[in-house]
C-alpha cells in the first residue's frame, strides 16, 4: 500500500491545502490555543514562492489521488523560549487510516533531506507524545519543556 504513496511538494493552489491545514490545526489546537488554520495555509502558500528556500511543504498522496499526510519544514516553529536555531520539521500529520505504513517516516525523512539540501545540518522538531517513534529513525532528545502547560519534547536530527 505504501508503494502507491508519493511524497511531493504541496501543489500550488492545491485542493489538499485546506484539508492538510485542518488536520494539522485539529491535531495541535489543544496544545497551542493561539494556533489557527491560516498559519498552515500561509506556510503552504509561502512554500510556493521559492522552492530553494524555506518553508517547505510536503504531501503524501495515494494512488487514488487522496491526501494521506502532510509535513513542513519552517525557519521558526514559534516554540516559546526556544534557543534552537532551526529549521524545524512541523505540522506532521498522517491520516489515521494510513498510520503504521511508514508514511510519517517517509514524510519526515524527505523533510530532513530537503532541509539538508538547503545547507542545514541539524533539523529540529517538537512532539507531545511520539518522541520514542522519532528516536527509531535517528532523532535525539534535546530537552523536555512545556507549551501552554502541556509537556513536549524538543528533538534534533544531526547530519
Amino acid at each position: 500500500m505504501t508503494s502507491d504513496i508519493v511524497i511531493s511538494d504541496m501543489p500550488a493552489n492545491s485542493k489538499f491545502a485546506r484539508m492538510g491545514a485542518q488536520w494539522a490545526f485539529d491535531d495541535w489546537k489543544d496544545t497551542d490555543p493561539n494556533d489557527d488554520i491560516q498559519w498552515y495555509l500561509d506556510v503552504y502558500s509561502e512554500s510556493q514562492v521559492d522552492p530553494l528556500s524555506l518553508p517547505i511543504s510536503l504531501v503524501a498522496i495515494s494512488g487514488n489521488d487522496e491526501l494521506v499526510g502532510v509535513a513542513c519544514v519552517v525557519r521558526d516553529d514559534e516554540l516559546p523560549e526556544a534557543t534552537e536555531p532551526g529549521p524545524w520539521v512541523a505540522a506532521v500529520f498522517v491520516n489515521p487510516e494510513y498510520r503504521g505504513l511508514a508514511v510519517g517516516k517517509q514524510l519526515v525523512t524527505e523533510a530532513i533531506r530537503r532541509a539538508r539540501e538547503l545547507g542545514h545540518s541539524d533539523v529540529y522538531l517538537y512532539t507531545r507524545d511520539v518522541a520514542h517513534w522519532y528516536e527509531t529513525f535517528g532523532w535525539e532528545r534535546v530537552r523536555e519543556t512545556h507549551i501552554h502547560n502541556q509537556p513536549i519534547t524538543v528533538m534534533v536530527n544531526r547530519a
